[in-house]
């Protein structure tokens, strides 16, 4: 039987257990860390969420002392969960692609792992511009194209990710500079569909729709991952997941 892709609501409340206690690795070492890093001062912001899921998010930042913290996710299942657990902020089920928001109601966009299931991202740009204040700020995660544009290969029984070229030939394993569609399965067995592209796609689509781009990370995983799972640190701490963008609306 197939399994569906972008069953957001069927994962919900799993997903939910595992980020709250700590199962998601790549988010608990790797992603999590670099995005608050780049994280600008909150305090008096309206925040806005953007395909937030179930909301782990908003508790990391109300410790930051914004005004308010509004999330808004596709899910019906994933808002549910968010009202109940995080009943101080306020969620809504809606398209990230039509927000229902006016325009320049918040501050400072967060989107974690969201927007790299949205295939238009120039539309997706022109609406966060349009609901960002003046000189708002957005902060976004995507997988790295490094990790998720790699070609697998099986060699002496076991599975490699490669991006590289065959030097006689010219074949090439992996597609690090396109932009495309991918659907790829993930340990809980969630089938998701993902856009991936290399950096620089990022930068000109951001600054085509008039944002400055103020800073920029690779992930890398942490040093406490070690002493929980050796294997998932060497793999991590050289290879990228994520890349991070903190852009500013001109």
């Amino acid at each position: 039987m197939r399994k569906q892709v972008n069953d957001y609501d069927k994962f919900a409340e799993q997903r939910h257990y595992d980020v709250t206690n700590g199962k998601k690795l790549a988010l608990l070492y790797a992603e999590k860390p670099m995005m608050l890093s780049m994280l600008p001062d909150l305090k008096a912001k309206r925040i806005l969420l953007l395909g937030c899921g179930t909301a782990e998010e908003s508790e990391l930042l109300s410790k930051y002392n914004p005004k308010k913290i509004t999330g808004i996710d596709i899910s019906e299942k994933s808002i549910a969960i968010a009202k109940e657990s995080y009943p101080n902020c306020d969620f809504y089920v809606g398209d990230m692609l039509n927000l229902p928001f006016k325009e320049k109601e918040f501050d400072f966009v967060f989107s974690s792992l969201a927007i790299t299931h949205v295939e238009d991202k120039n539309k997706l740009f022109q609406e966060i511009y349009r609901v960002l204040e003046e000189e708002g700020e957005f902060l976004f995660s995507v997988g790295h194209p490094l990790r998720f544009a790699t070609e697998k290969i099986n060699h002496n029984g076991k599975t490699y990710h490669v991006i590289g070229f065959e030097k006689t030939t010219g074949h090439v394993l992996g597609n690090y500079m396109s932009y495309r569609k991918q659907v790829n399965t993930f340990d809980d067995n969630e089938v998701l569909e993902e856009y991936i592209a290399p950096p620089s796609y990022y930068f000109e689509t951001l600054m085509n729709n008039h944002f400055t781009i103020l800073n920029f990370k690779e992930s890398r995983c942490v040093d406490e991952c070690k002493e929980v799972d050796e294997n998932y640190y060497n793999r991590f701490h050289e290879i990228p997941q994520c890349i991070g963008f903190l852009a500013q609306k001109k």
